[in-house]
């Protein structure tokens, strides 16, 4: 278990000290490893618990050559390693981890390096080459990822548990009813963006959030009826 979190300041008003509150809240999801970084886009976190590679070459962003791509992650790839041998044996990786696999693969195929990849995941790109930020989730909705855009002061805050976005500047929890009710009365629902808090969002099983232009747009990437 690992833990990410950003803000995305679409009035480039960064908030230092939002993200330095969220990430602390998320401290025990990941003891090993805590870093906070800024980039053209927004400022972000990440905590790490170290499971596959133990040593500090796991330790996250993810970064691409030039560094204008920046990946963090929850979860595990299960397929990493044949990934590794199936397109990239002329690179040479710098840990023995499954997560760094990612960046290549994206640097390769776009958004598209999603068809490649099986596991539990909830991911955060930062490509700064295409000005674009993408927040993934797996397929059936393993890994948690929420969200929040908060309009007034125009900025975009995602993290892997719900409790820091509803603790930060001034957000007023009120009980979203309707979601409630269909929890209480038919069990977990796992099939809207909503959660039992109005206006804080998940992102749902096989899809993505796409942040380009201050605009935020969601896509689906996997339907189960296409294998069956």
């Amino acid at each position: 278990m690992c833990g990410i979190a950003g803000i995305v300041p679409f009035n480039k008003n960064f908030d230092e000290l939002s993200i330095e509150k969220m990430v602390n809240q998320i401290l025990h999801r990941g003891p090993d490893q805590r870093i906070i970084f800024k980039n053209s886009m927004g400022i972000f976190g990440f905590v790490r618990l170290n499971i596959i590679d133990l040593s500090e070459k796991s330790n996250q962003p993810f970064l691409s050559q030039n560094k204008k791509i920046q990946i963090i992650y929850n979860g595990e790839i299960y397929n990493y390693k044949s990934l590794k041998k199936d397109y990239f044996r002329n690179i040479e990786f710098k840990s023995e981890g499954d997560g760094e696999v990612l960046v290549h693969l994206y640097e390769k195929y776009g958004i598209k390096f999603l068809d490649k990849i099986k596991g539990m995941f909830s991911i955060c790109i930062i490509d700064e080459n295409l000005k674009k930020m993408y927040l993934i989730r797996d397929r059936f909705g393993i890994k948690p990822l929420y969200y929040r855009y908060e309009k007034k002061i125009n900025k975009l805050f995602f993290c892997s548990e719900i409790s820091p976005l509803a603790k930060e500047n001034k957000y007023v929890k009120r009980i979203n009813i309707g979601e409630a009710h269909k929890f209480l009365t038919q069990g977990l629902l796992n099939s809207t963006n909503e959660t039992w808090f109005k206006d804080i969002h998940q992102v749902r099983a096989s899809h993505y959030i796409e942040v380009s232009n201050n605009k935020i747009s969601e896509k689906k990437y996997y339907n189960i009826e296409d294998f069956v």
